[in-house]
């Protein structure tokens, strides 16, 4: 006997041709990301997930955008003009020395007029006159709290909220109009506030020039009356002295001599005049831009625009802390006390509010006038005032320069007259004084008169081009803009579900990667089709129905029973023209499938005509005879345990050439059982009985029962699980068969769907088109 067992053992290990060599793809070949193919193939895959996720995002994103109050946006244009529209530059120029301003401004200092609080309070005031029995319809003037109640805002709120909402930009850069622009909730309100406020200034700056216009009026009025005083008194003096010394008349000589002196002093006393007026220019500018450099350099001191934006965002955070607690707990407010958290909030809100008016305080100048929230923007304030000095200054200088001409050229002149005569130089004199205020009184009446005039069609700098129109339709939310984000957040959400679930999928998901990493004899069994327990066949020699899944009993003509045979054909065709004796069939997990395989590989085999039979040594799960309609619950433990003669050991079944050998009851020792004497002794039995022994083993990856059977097997294939056996798992179990040198000569990838495929291995769609060709030629 021992010599039989011996030969047994060295007959299985000179059969061992083949050894399990794990190999890799070569570097040359090895995928370096990802692959677009791939990528279509697992969005097809998980088309219906990401059309989900897609319609999911848009339909929420309309919905969400139904929960939003609409805000409505109106505009209109505005031209600002720097000079008025009916310019003068002589009556400019009086009003400049009469009032100290004058009528022209830069479109930056109107810019800074409008977005002035000052500019912003005149708004709400006029508003508040226009309507007053309809302030429910301008949201603009009122409050909500947490509780749903509505009450009146204050005068300050309704002024920020203008100042904050109301917008003044130019389309162009080089272009005087103003494009007018305010936001809000309601349309009326939108349309009326930006009317109001176009309207508003150009009754402002209209007004302002005609006011200059009317005091220039009144002083020019005064100074009539001045000089015709002294025109007066200057002719009186002339008839004296012509009374007096009898002299009526001057030579052509003198005369144009005294003239000559009289137009150089009108001409000193203009250029007098301008440069008083550009000197009162520069001291206005001046003026300006000392109050705003202490504004400035305590803005920069003080970081006051970084201040309000952080006590900005305390704020809202403080907010909206109290709002989530008052929703979360309704009546909270109505506990007396408060919760010490709300107390604490109600005190740091209040602090935040009085905080930020304080520092808004510090943007304006005591004038109102605006230094901007950035260092850009109040540096581009200091850098238009000193630009505008630089151009006052040059033509100060060149004003005192001509004065200090003429100035020489009048001296020059006095020492020509002073050469002649005394009664002819001091006659010259006196008709000179006349000529020149009767000059000055003719001057000053035109300009009386013409300043009357234009003082009434005097306008401001603005013109309304456009009036703003009422929105019909919201420019917030945008719902197109809100979809078309919703649309990208499902893809986002879905790309990133598909990306974690195929991240975290470890299991044995790709025919490809499965063929290069671990053997070339790799045989994919696609899924088993389902088939009715009514239309399945009924056993003969078993009981009860044939199970779905012996495809070759109920469909030898399934794709599935198709890729049995190739299994067959590729265990044989490694051999020769003979199969290994012994094939054992192993798996690194529970469920993926190896009875199964074992049972439909036995048919195949038997129906190429070798005398099969199958052995089930899984001792611990045993599922071989359940396949074939057998209920006899002893069978190989039995026997080697001695509890079952050899001769009811073997069973017959439906399928000729087809033999069982079940794996009998529970044992207490199965680990044991495939190593023992006996077992061995059977074996070598049967190899001189059958052509073929399937032995269907225990999962190897999860336990060794079957260490000594697989070791001494002439052949072993491992059956993985589509989408279910883990990698590791699977690369685990065939390192230890190598270490045990078990003779692996391929691995069976069992229940694959095609559908589920990103492999471009063989090409894209391959298996899709491998079984459609096959149903249809088979068909």
């Amino acid at each position: 006997m021992s010599d039989s067992i011996q030969k047994y053992n060295n007959s299985s290990n000179s059969l061992s041709k083949f050894e399990y060599v794990p190999h890799f793809t070569p570097s040359g070949t090895e995928s370096n990301g990802l692959d677009p193919k791939q990528i279509i193939a697992l969005l097809m895959r998980y088309k219906w997930l990401v059309i989900f996720f897609l319609i999911a995002g848009g339909t929420g994103a309309w919905f969400y955008a139904d929960t939003i109050e609409p805000v409505y946006e109106s505009r209109g244009l505005l031209m600002i003009s720097s000079n008025g529209e009916a310019r003068n530059d002589e009556l400019s120029q009086i009003i400049s020395q009469a009032t100290g301003y004058g009528t022209s401004s830069t479109l930056e200092n109107e810019l800074q007029v409008l977005q002035s609080r000052t500019f912003s309070e005149q708004v709400a005031n006029r508003l508040t006159e226009n309507e007053p029995d309809q302030l429910y319809e301008l949201p603009i003037f009122w409050v909500t709290d947490e509780n749903g109640e509505s009450y009146r805002a204050s005068e300050a709120v309704v002024t920020s909220r203008i100042k904050n909402n109301l917008t003044f930009i130019l389309p162009e850069e080089k272009s005087d109009v103003v494009q007018v622009a305010f936001s809000s909730t309601s349309p009326r309100e939108a349309t009326e506030i930006v009317n109001l406020a176009m309207k508003i200034y150009v009754e402002n700056s209209t007004r302002q020039n005609r006011q200059a216009a009317t005091s220039t009026a009144e002083f020019l009025e005064k100074e009539k009356a001045e000089v015709k005083q002294k025109l007066d008194e200057s002719e009186r003096r002339l008839r004296n002295y012509m009374d007096n010394t009898g002299i009526v008349q001057v030579n052509e000589q003198t005369t144009g001599m005294v003239q000559q002196q009289a137009d150089t002093e009108l001409e000193l006393r203009r250029l007098r005049l301008d440069l008083q007026t550009v000197e009162e220019t520069i001291g206005n500018y001046e003026e300006q831009l000392n109050q705003v450099k202490p504004g400035l350099n305590e803005q920069f001191t003080n970081a006051v625009g970084p201040k309000i934006r952080n006590a900005q965002e305390d704020l809202a955070r403080y907010e909206r802390e109290r709002t989530l607690i008052i929703s979360k707990n309704p009546g909270v407010l109505d506990r007396n006390p408060l919760p010490a958290r709300l107390q604490y909030l109600d005190k740091q809100i209040a602090r935040l509010k009085d905080e930020i008016q304080m520092l808004s305080d510090q943007l304006f100048t005591e004038n109102d006038e605006y230094l901007g929230m950035d260092s850009e923007d109040r540096a581009q304030i200091v850098s238009n005032l000193q630009a505008r000095l630089v151009e006052l200054r040059i033509e100060q200088n060149q004003l005192a320069s001509q004065i200090e001409a003429l100035e020489q050229y009048r001296d020059e002149m006095n020492t020509d007259i002073n050469s002649l005569p005394d009664d002819i130089v001091e006659l010259a004199k006196l008709q000179r004084d006349v000529r020149i205020n009767e000059e000055l009184y003719v001057n000053i009446s035109r300009q009386f008169a013409d300043m009357s005039v234009w003082k009434q069609s005097q306008f401001g700098f603005g013109r309304i081009i456009d009036p703003g129109q009422v929105p019909s339709n919201p420019v917030s939310p945008n719902k197109k803009i809100l979809l078309l984000l919703g649309v990208m957040l499902g893809g986002l959400v879905s790309a990133g579900f598909i990306f974690i679930k195929e991240f975290r999928d470890n299991s044995v998901n790709d025919v490809g990667e499965l063929k290069t990493m671990y053997l070339p004899s790799v045989t994919v069994v696609p899924s088993f089709d389902k088939i009715s327990r009514r239309k399945r066949k009924s056993f003969k020699v078993g009981q009860g129905k044939v199970p779905a899944e012996l495809v070759l009993m109920q469909n030898r003509d399934s794709i599935s029973a198709e890729a049995i045979r190739r299994l067959k054909n590729n265990i044989i065709y490694q051999y020769g023209d003979v199969p290994p004796k012994s094939i054992a069939i192993t798996s690194p997990e529970k469920g993926d499938g190896k009875s199964t395989i074992a049972a439909n590989l036995g048919i195949a085999f038997a129906e190429e005509g070798f005398k099969t039979v199958l052995i089930g040594a899984d001792f611990r799960r045993p599922q071989v005879g359940k396949y074939f309609g057998l209920t006899t619950k002893k069978g190989l433990s039995d026997y080697l345990e001695g509890n079952l003669a050899f001769e009811k050991l073997i069973q017959e079944t439906d399928q000729k050439n087809v033999h069982v050998i079940e794996a009998g009851q529970n044992s207490h020792n199965p680990e044991v059982l495939g190593s023992s004497l006996l077992f061995r002794q059977l074996m070598k039995k049967m190899e001189e009985t059958y052509d073929v022994i399937i032995l269907d083993t225990p999962p190897f990856g999860i336990i060794s029962d079957s260490t000594a059977i697989l070791k001494n097997a002439e052949a072993t294939v491992v059956v993985a699980k589509y989408r279910k056996t883990n990698k590791g798992m699977l690369r685990r179990t065939l390192e230890e068969l190598g270490q045990i040198q078990a003779n692996v000569i391929g691995v069976v990838l069992n229940d694959f769907d095609y559908r589920k495929e990103t492999s471009n291995y063989y090409g894209s769609g391959y298996y899709h088109s491998l079984y459609t060709n096959y149903e249809t030629y088979v068909k």
